[in-house]
């Protein structure tokens, strides 16, 4: 235990006794409980009701609602002071951030000095509006940044709206939709579809940049914009739409793409799957590199026909990767169908995902087109939810070829 004349200076500077005359402080000084605290003790948890107030002399408290922290507290500083001076519990849990030294006082020995010293109260009051003024100040302050964190969210949501197609293409013969729900106020996820004029092929694209919120956005608009700016010029490009020139285009994007990722913000780890289909319109051929994508699906009236496998592996985290471009042919009347991983590992208020078997089975007996294949997704995806949080992105996109009337 300290002495008593250390004991009197620590309290005379603390903010609760700074009005208190000199024989409250050497009053208290007799009646503090001295505390020795390792680090990772707790002191008190939230909800214990409040016994005493605690100063620091050396070291640092944690003041924490379970992983979230609140403020610290350093020596000369004190917390507790609520719980101290009224029946209520605590508001939080303080836990020692390193070894640490305490004074403690009782919440008794506390009123019995006010009760006796009334400066001692004077001072308490003193102190507690100082605390009451800056947190208002804070909460002020708070607020303002909210607003403004609020308004720059909204814009960037509609610059990022801007990104996802505001036309789909009008392909004769086909019928192409696309959907993006985010889970916040910017998504990861993204689709594009867009036609490359020197070939006749259009360009469908869907992808799901890893993480969620304003990083993964950012991210999404630059893949997105790599994507369709290496595929739209190519020197060796010709006027026919033959499926040389298609995958000669699809490993340059992708290449291209994973490089510059990879290289220039290597150190952010952030990386895509990608979906990146060229479509010929007029032969059905879809040339197609899948880089660690959910296998997109192609059915028709008896079902899913054929899962198209990832053919690489996701782009923006190695450089020098190479991925295989495969070729199918989406037949009269058959669609193709793909989605993000946000509508599979949809949750509902139990916890429950929504599963690739479930949607699986949804597309294996959907509907005819791709806006109504879409649609039907979609549409039992968010009836799943219901009323819980929406887990993650969700985006599908499909591309029918003909009709079924």
């Amino acid at each position: 235990m300290p002495e008593n004349e250390a004991i009197c200076r620590h309290l005379r500077n603390s903010i609760f006794l700074s009005a208190a005359s000199e024989e409250t402080i050497l009053e208290l000084s007799s009646q503090v409980e001295f505390i020795e605290a390792a680090a990772g003790d707790r002191i008190f948890e939230k909800g214990d009701l409040g016994s005493a107030l605690y100063f620091v002399v050396e070291g640092s408290m944690r003041i924490h609602d379970g992983d979230i922290v609140l403020t610290h507290r350093g020596a000369g500083e004190a917390f507790g002071e609520i719980g101290a001076l009224a029946a209520l519990t605590r508001t939080a849990s303080v836990t020692a951030e390193i070894d640490s030294q305490l004074f403690k006082l009782d919440k008794k020995a506390l009123f019995d000095t006010m009760a006796r010293r009334p400066e001692a109260a004077y001072s308490f009051i003193e102190a507690l509006c100082q605390r009451e003024s800056a947190m208002v100040h804070d909460a002020t302050e708070r607020a303002v940044k909210a607003k403004v964190t609020e308004r720059e969210l909204a814009i960037a949501q509609k610059i990022q709206r801007n990104f996802l197609p505001d036309v789909v293409p009008d392909v004769p013969g086909w019928k192409l939709a696309g959907y993006l729900q985010p889970a916040r106020e910017v998504a990861g996820d993204f689709y594009d579809f867009f036609v490359i004029p020197k070939l006749g092929c259009v360009g469908l694209v869907i992808g799901d940049v890893c993480d969620k919120g304003v990083g993964a956005a950012l991210f999404m608009t630059l893949f997105r914009s790599l994507i369709r700016s290496t595929s739209m010029y190519r020197d060796f490009v010709g006027n026919d739409n033959n499926a040389d020139d298609v995958t000669k285009i699809l490993q340059h994007s992708i290449r291209l793409t994973n490089e510059y990722i990879a290289t220039t913000h290597g150190q952010s780890s952030m990386f895509a799957s990608v979906f990146y289909g060229l479509l010929i319109p007029e032969t059905g051929q879809l040339c197609y590199i899948n880089a660690g994508h959910e296998s997109p699906l192609i059915v028709g009236a008896s079902g899913i026909r054929t899962k198209l496998e990832p053919t690489g592996p996701v782009i923006g985290l190695f450089p020098d990767v190479v991925h295989e471009v495969k070729i199918v042919e989406i037949l009269p009347d058959e669609l193709l169908v793909a989605y993000t991983d946000g509508a599979t590992d949809a949750k509902n208020a139990a916890g429950e995902q929504f599963s690739e078997e479930n949607l699986l089975a949804l597309v294996a007996n959907g509907a005819p087109t791709g806006g109504a294949m879409v649609h039907q997704i979609v549409a039992t995806v968010e009836a799943f939810i219901g009323g819980a949080d929406q887990y993650d992105d969700i985006t599908v996109i499909a591309a029918s070829r003909g009709s079924i009337e």
